[in-house]
């Protein structure tokens, strides 16, 4: 996806990381609903979007054919217009293969995946951000053995991307405790923002290895007793490319212990 001679050129879009916590913030309007349906109005339209979720986990890293992806509705229990929304969004050729060379080229090798779609980690926060549908998407999966710094190298193979105006996604949420879940507009626990602390500390020194064992924060296990939602954040702060800090666009709590943060890593202008 390289720019024509004579074509504007591409702007560069930040690398982001979005909290997509229930599914339910498709349709509830809490704040993080409204922070993101605005944030998409603020954002340039970009050329491609690729996201990495939580909810597709494989043996090896994949990525989703061509073609239209389906809306895969991969929980239950809840009310059925959250079942009734569907968010075709395209997956082109020149999408999947601009990616695949950039990862091959960082020494990930990409297994295209007719068999999935968009996963509700991609398409409730998508469909908040770009109701339009007017934007090639990709989703990439998460393998099993991933660590914060795997994932972080995987972003940095796609930080080229960023300035041919893709715009890269991780989704996750920084604490992710569903046995610890209250009722929605319950006030956020203490555990958890003492977590959010922790990860901002992290963020701002931009290097990775503050991450390495994420076991030594505060409550790690209790904010994440799996760690697959907490790993697409270092997707994003990869593709942001070295000493990049984070920058907190917004924070609340869903149900008292889901943390909705939303982080963009943007270039900083030279002084």
């Amino acid at each position: 996806m390289t720019a024509q001679p004579g074509s504007p050129k591409a702007p560069h879009l930040a690398p982001m990381f979005l909290a997509h916590g229930s599914p339910m913030l498709a349709l509830t309007p809490i704040p993080a609903h409204h922070f993101l349906r605005d944030l998409g109005q603020s954002l340039p339209r970009p050329k491609g979007i690729v996201i990495l979720s939580p909810h597709w986990e494989t043996q090896d890293l994949r990525i989703t054919s061509p073609g239209t992806l389906k809306t895969i509705h991969d929980f239950g229990g809840f009310p059925r217009a959250l079942f009734e929304i569907q968010y075709p969004a395209h997956a082109t050729r020149q999408l999947v293969d601009t990616v695949k060379k950039h990862a091959l080229s960082g020494g990930f090798s990409l297994k295209e995946d007719g068999s999935w779609g968009l996963d509700h980690g991609a398409w409730v926060p998508l469909s908040l951000l770009f109701p339009k549908l007017d934007v090639p998407v990709v989703e990439l999966s998460l393998p099993y053995d991933s660590t914060p710094a795997s994932i972080h190298a995987l972003g940095r193979s796609l930080a080229a991307l960023t300035e041919q105006g893709i715009l890269i996604l991780g989704s996750g949420s920084t604490t992710h405790n569903l046995r610890e879940i209250q009722p929605e507009g319950s006030e956020a626990a203490g555990w958890a923002k003492a977590f959010d602390a922790w990860v901002d500390e992290g963020l701002e020194k931009a290097d990775i290895a503050f991450f390495a064992d994420p076991s030594v924060a505060p409550n790690f296990r209790r904010a994440h007793p799996t760690a697959e939602h907490f790993l697409p954040l270092f997707f994003a702060m990869g593709a942001a490319g070295k000493d990049v800090p984070a920058d907190l666009l917004h924070r609340s709590y869903s149900h008292g212990t889901l943390s909705m943060s939303y982080f963009s890593f943007p270039q900083k202008a030279a002084a």
